[in-house]
């Protein structure tokens, strides 16, 4: 009987260490496989956050507004120029109209989700309408959607709005051009043409007196469409680089000046307006190329002239050398100014104030003030203008002695 309670005791012994030992290598098979596939997991994990980091940095590398939409107008994915465009506001999950809130943008976005082929669409707005503090007036978008290949009976749609606001204004300038540019050639050329038809049918040439005046005013006029051409010249010249090949010499600031009141006298005394000069020291002496600094401050007097011809105007002009070796010029009129919308615009090509083409009106095809920026740009200068509408307009100029 003792003996059997030993035998039964060493087998459940054995049995135990064999169940443990069974257990044991199950144990650590369960363990080496959840080592594993923990491993195999956080794997997929990385991989699956690099994927996704480089899927945000190539949406962010856009500098165009992307969003991602379903079937029902509800934006899936969205990147930062999206976010930046709408103010920060939350995208994903929300709809078309809670996101962009234009109501021509948000039309044309459902019209896309609901069409099955690409589509472009030029929109211009006429204030900012995206739900964020701006003071861009008139941008123009282009928005550019697509669908999206995907398996799901839910069809995606990528839509991607580009700011082409720049290019639309450009457009828009040279437009402009073209129209001011037909005027201003239109009309001498008309003069022109009248009075010598004049000249050739009725016998002018035997009255002396009569063709004096008829040829006077021939030559004004063609005067007039000499320098539409010259300035279209010298603004293709210094945009084009060749602007930089400057004909360097000594000069004096204020001959040129001296020069310049004296053309423009005519003009001056008929406005009964007062030039006031001052130059500190008397005498300052430039190195540079005389034409083009003709031209800028030419241009400058002049255009306060003919922007203030209903009532007299003063004009003051001032130049002082500075320590530093530069010259800082202030040509300030007390006229009718520039109003502040538009002084961020004066010194582009082909820019006017005054859009319209009446003969009442200041003539012009907006490439003076262009042309003074480029010359003194040339001469390693800067120009800079303040303006308050009804009381003054300053032109500052600040550019060094020698080029």
């Amino acid at each position: 009987m003792h003996e059997a309670l030993i035998l039964i005791t060493v087998i459940s012994l054995i049995c135990s260490l064999i169940l443990w030992r069974l257990l044991t290598a199950q144990n650590n098979k369960a363990q080496a496989a959840y080592s594993s596939h923990r491993k195999e997991h956080k794997g997929v994990l990385t991989k699956t956050k690099a994927e996704r980091r480089e899927l945000r940095l190539l949406l962010n590398a856009f500098d165009d507004a992307l969003i991602i939409t379903n079937s029902k107008g509800v934006i899936q994915v969205v990147n930062e120029a999206s976010r930046a465009l709408c103010d920060g506001r939350a995208l994903r999950g929300n709809s078309v109209e809670s996101a962009f809130i234009d109501k021509d943008i948000c039309e044309h976005i459902n019209n896309a989700i609901n069409s099955t082929t690409p589509a472009k669409k030029k929109i211009v707005l006429t204030e900012s309408s995206f739900g964020y503090s701006s003071t861009v007036t008139n941008s123009a978008w282009i928005i550019d959607s697509a669908p999206l290949p995907s398996q799901d009976e839910d069809t995606l749609h990528r839509i991607i709005l580009r700011d082409v606001t720049t290019e639309h204004q450009t457009d828009q300038i040279k437009r402009e051009f073209v129209a001011n540019a037909s005027h201003e050639l239109r009309t001498p050329l008309a003069v022109i043409s009248g009075y010598l038809e004049n000249l050739i049918d009725d016998d002018v040439v035997d009255s002396p007196a009569t063709a004096r005046r008829f040829l006077t005013t021939i030559r004004k006029h063609s005067d007039r469409i000499s320098k539409l051409i010259d300035e279209m010249l010298t603004i293709s010249k210094l945009e084009s680089g060749d602007g930089v090949q400057l004909s360097m010499q000594e000069f004096s600031l204020n001959d040129i000046l001296s020069d310049i009141t004296d053309r423009l006298a005519p003009m001056i005394t008929a406005q009964n307006a007062t030039i006031n000069r001052s130059s500190r020291p008397p005498e300052i002496i430039l190195t540079g190329d005389p034409f083009y600094w003709d031209q800028a401050l030419f241009n400058l007097i002049e255009n306060a002239l003919k922007q203030n011809t209903e009532n007299p105007i003063t004009i003051d002009i001032s130049a002082v050398q500075t320590d530093d070796a530069r010259v800082e010029i202030q040509i300030t009129d007390d006229g009718k100014g520039i109003p502040s919308m538009h002084v961020p615009y004066i010194f582009n090509r082909f820019y006017r104030v005054q859009k319209h083409h009446s003969q009442n009106k200041v003539k012009g095809t907006g490439l003076g003030l262009s042309i003074v920026k480029h010359a003194i740009e040339a001469h390693g200068g800067n120009i800079s203008v303040t303006s308050e509408p009804g009381v003054f307009t300053t032109f500052r100029i600040i550019s060094p002695l020698n080029h």
